[in-house]
């Protein structure tokens, strides 16, 4: 039965993972939740459990799925694309995105070009 304890602490290092890899301060993190920052600094160092709610809001909010927060079970790589290429795109102008697409789809093309030559 202890099987299905929750690891607070490793649910608060994901979630700070996921803060970290996203570059956001706790108050940017938490103001897209929304919770409040000491809040979020309780969850983070598995001093507190977060409420299915949080969770599913985190979820929703930065595309990563509750299995991961609750159990650290890795999502696929295309998951971790999709979340940052979302996070990335609320950041920028259609226009922008499109330029960037553009360049790295030629990035790519001259990437495998390469590695075909050698």
């Amino acid at each position: 039965m202890d099987n299905c304890l929750l690891d607070l602490k490793g649910v608060g290092n994901r979630i700070r993972e996921l803060r970290y890899s996203l570059d956001y301060t706790q108050e940017k993190f938490s103001s897209k939740v929304p919770i409040s920052t000491s809040y979020l600094a309780l969850l983070e160092t598995g001093k507190r459990a977060a409420s299915i709610d949080v969770l599913a809001q985190i979820a929703n909010t930065y595309h990563v799925s509750i299995d991961y927060l609750l159990f650290g079970k890795e999502e696929p790589l295309q998951t971790k694309n999709d979340r940052l290429f979302q996070e990335l795109s609320s950041h920028y102008s259609e226009q922008e995105m499109a330029d960037a697409l553009s360049l790295a789809e030629f990035y790519l093309k001259n990437l495998s070009d390469s590695g075909k030559k050698a």
